[in-house]
């Protein structure tokens, strides 16, 4: 039951989120869909993520996206600069943030709060590609983490 709790609050902010990149257009969206094999991906980097943006700007915010992990990809502690609401659509992973223990392996269906500012590492499962649902509210950035 609280995963279910924790899916339809996900639903709920990526809601808010798409009423509020919604509001300021002056038409109606036309209905639109689109099969997975058919999304259009934009590699971050080589080797790394791949996004396909559902609504918004992720230069400007408010923005939600698909991200794609390879199998085993690590980010690297890294930061950004807002917080941003995670839900993990496809694959299984580990999220760990500074300062806070470990809850174990993400599965699909999976929800996260990652706060701003705060550093933090996600690692795709080595057995398959990884896709999560991003929402923020502010642009998309990224910083690696300093070394200690």
């Amino acid at each position: 039951m609280k995963t279910f709790s924790k899916l339809t609050a996900a639903l709920v902010v990526v809601s808010a989120f798409s009423f509020a990149a919604a509001k300021g257009k002056s038409e109606a969206a036309a209905f639109q869909q689109t099969a997975y094999d058919k999304l259009t991906w934009t590699e971050m980097m080589p080797g790394g993520p791949s996004v396909h943006v559902l609504w918004g700007d992720m230069k400007k915010g408010p923005y939600g996206l698909l991200m794609k992990f390879p199998a085993g990809f690590d980010s690297g502690p890294h930061t950004h600069s807002a917080d941003y609401h995670g839900v993990l659509v496809k694959g299984r992973m580990t999220n760990t943030s500074e300062g806070i223990t470990p809850a174990g392996p993400v599965d699909a269906g999976s929800t996260w709060d990652q706060p701003g500012k705060v550093v933090h590492a996600n690692k795709c499962a080595a057995e398959s590609e990884c896709v999560m649902l991003i929402a923020q509210d502010k642009p998309f950035d990224f910083a690696p983490a300093k070394a200690k």
